[in-house]
Protein backbone atom coordinates (compact mmCIF):
# COMPACT_ATOMS: atom_id res chain seq x y z
CA UNK A 1 0.00 0.00 0.00
CA UNK A 2 1.40 3.49 -0.68
CA UNK A 3 2.27 5.70 1.79
CA UNK A 4 0.29 9.16 2.28
CA UNK A 5 3.15 10.81 0.36
CA UNK A 6 2.95 8.12 -1.94
CA UNK A 7 -0.64 8.78 -2.75
CA UNK A 8 -0.80 12.51 -2.28
CA UNK A 9 2.08 12.76 -4.81
CA UNK A 10 0.40 10.42 -7.46
CA UNK A 11 -2.74 12.68 -6.97
CA UNK A 12 -1.13 15.68 -7.82
CA UNK A 13 0.71 14.52 -10.50
CA UNK A 14 -1.69 12.59 -12.15
CA UNK A 15 -4.94 14.93 -11.80
CA UNK A 16 -3.27 18.49 -12.22
CA UNK A 17 -0.14 17.79 -14.33
CA UNK A 18 2.24 18.45 -12.24
CA UNK A 19 6.33 17.91 -12.24
CA UNK A 20 6.95 15.26 -9.68
CA UNK A 21 10.39 16.82 -8.97
CA UNK A 22 8.29 19.55 -7.90
CA UNK A 23 6.16 18.16 -5.74
CA UNK A 24 8.38 18.23 -2.59
CA UNK A 25 7.19 17.61 1.36
CA UNK A 26 8.12 21.46 2.20
CA UNK A 27 6.42 22.74 -1.09
CA UNK A 28 2.39 24.24 -0.07
CA UNK A 29 -0.53 23.82 -2.63
CA UNK A 30 -0.10 27.43 -3.24
CA UNK A 31 3.82 26.65 -4.11
CA UNK A 32 2.21 24.24 -6.94
CA UNK A 33 0.04 27.03 -7.98
CA UNK A 34 -3.07 25.35 -6.91
CA UNK A 35 -6.11 27.21 -5.89
CA UNK A 36 -9.06 26.09 -3.61
CA UNK A 37 -11.05 24.48 -5.75
CA UNK A 38 -8.29 22.32 -7.14
CA UNK A 39 -7.59 21.72 -3.16
CA UNK A 40 -11.64 20.85 -2.91
CA UNK A 41 -10.90 18.12 -5.55
CA UNK A 42 -7.74 16.94 -4.47
CA UNK A 43 -9.26 16.26 -0.88
CA UNK A 44 -12.53 14.52 -2.72
CA UNK A 45 -9.68 12.38 -4.50
CA UNK A 46 -7.49 11.70 -1.90
CA UNK A 47 -10.59 10.88 0.77
CA UNK A 48 -11.92 8.47 -1.66
CA UNK A 49 -8.73 6.80 -1.96
CA UNK A 50 -8.07 6.94 1.77
CA UNK A 51 -11.34 7.48 3.81
CA UNK A 52 -9.65 10.21 5.64
CA UNK A 53 -11.69 13.49 5.55
CA UNK A 54 -9.26 16.67 4.07
CA UNK A 55 -12.02 19.03 4.97
CA UNK A 56 -10.64 22.80 4.32
CA UNK A 57 -7.02 22.43 3.12
CA UNK A 58 -5.32 25.56 3.71
CA UNK A 59 -3.39 26.54 0.46
CA UNK A 60 -0.44 27.54 2.66
CA UNK A 61 -0.47 23.82 4.07
CA UNK A 62 2.89 21.89 3.14
CA UNK A 63 2.66 18.42 1.52
CA UNK A 64 4.64 17.17 4.48
CA UNK A 65 2.44 18.59 7.00
CA UNK A 66 -0.86 17.16 5.06
CA UNK A 67 1.26 13.60 4.92
CA UNK A 68 2.26 13.36 8.60
CA UNK A 69 -1.58 14.14 9.33
CA UNK A 70 -3.51 11.74 7.16
CA UNK A 71 -0.67 9.41 8.79
CA UNK A 72 -2.19 9.99 11.98
CA UNK A 73 -5.61 9.70 10.87
CA UNK A 74 -6.55 13.22 12.14
CA UNK A 75 -6.34 15.50 8.31
CA UNK A 76 -9.75 16.46 9.22
CA UNK A 77 -9.74 17.70 12.80
CA UNK A 78 -6.09 19.09 12.44
CA UNK A 79 -5.67 20.77 9.21
CA UNK A 80 -6.88 23.96 10.21
CA UNK A 81 -4.15 24.26 12.94
CA UNK A 82 -1.41 22.52 10.93
CA UNK A 83 1.93 24.72 11.57
CA UNK A 84 2.11 26.37 8.19
CA UNK A 85 -1.46 26.73 7.61
CA UNK A 86 -3.38 30.26 7.04
CA UNK A 87 -5.56 31.26 3.94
Amino acid sequence: MPTSAELITSTLTETFDLDPAEVTPERTFEDLGLDSLALVEMGLMLQERTGISLDDMPLRTTLGDLAALMDRGTAGQALTTAPNSGS
